[in-house]
């Protein structure tokens, strides 16, 4: 009886379908770069930035090794160092009734003082409304340097006041940076300072001595000379010590 299915025997000799090509193809002959053969790599930073961060490097360690080793670190905050005279200055006392806007004269020499346009160096300015280092260089004396904005200085001047007539070959004086005559003229009057106090209005007289710590006591001899400098508060005690030393090296 024949077979009523007339493709039956097509079963054996059909063409295979385009995906099954595919697949024996894959099969026979895989593509050494596929995906999914090759071994995943380690993400890795980009060089783009690379260097930056290699000259960062390079100036934190440049930094770290110069605040180390130089031996002069800080010395622009240190105040006046020993051996050297103390810097001519002359400063309106607060309790003087200069202007506000008068600064203290800091011209070392005639000369400086010409070459601004003005007509007396510090040294030659010497009236009774004005503090002249050249004065306090003629003796013993103390100098506290300070300031009153964002501070709390005043009470190491409170300690200075309180020994200062133990020691009557001594000048004792005080300078105050950031102040307007006027107001410095009222803290000094409130808080009871005998002693002379220049005002700094615009800092310069800070800037010339170096100072960047709040307060800063200077001790100098007969000749003006720096004998030490102290950063920070001094107790009375150490105040009397210091000026008895000071008066046994003159």
């Amino acid at each position: 009886m024949p077979d009523d299915d007339r493709f039956g025997d097509l079963g054996q000799t059909r063409k295979p379908s385009a995906a099954e090509r595919f697949e024996h193809e894959d099969l026979v002959n895989p593509e050494p770069d596929a995906p999914e053969r090759r071994k995943p790599e380690v993400p890795r930073p980009g060089s783009r930035y690379a260097w930056v961060v290699g000259i960062v490097a390079l100036m934190v360690i440049a930094v770290v090794f110069f605040t180390v080793n130089l031996p002069n670190k800080g010395a622009g905050v240190r105040g006046p160092e020993p051996g050297q005279r103390l810097p001519a200055f002359a400063a309106p006392l607060a309790t003087s009734n200069v202007d506000d806007d008068f600064d203290a004269n800091v011209f070392q020499t005639p000369k400086d003082a010409r070459s601004a346009g003005m007509r007396l160096s510090a040294c030659q300015v010497r009236t009774e409304s004005v503090l002249n280092s050249c004065q306090l260089r003629e003796r013993p004396s103390v100098l506290t340097l300070i300031a009153t904005e964002g501070t709390d200085c005043e009470p190491q001047v409170d300690r200075v006041e309180r020994m200062r007539k133990a020691f009557p070959d001594v000048n004792f004086a005080v300078v105050m940076s950031g102040q307007k005559r006027s107001e410095a003229g009222q803290i000094v009057r409130r808080r009871g300072w005998g002693m002379p106090v220049g005002v700094d209005r615009d800092g310069a007289v800070t800037n010339l001595s170096g100072v960047g710590v709040c307060p800063t006591t200077v001790f100098t001899d007969g000749r003006g000379i720096v004998r030490r400098t102290d950063l920070g508060n001094l107790t009375e005690d150490q105040l009397r010590a210091r000026t008895r030393a000071l008066l046994r090296r003159r």
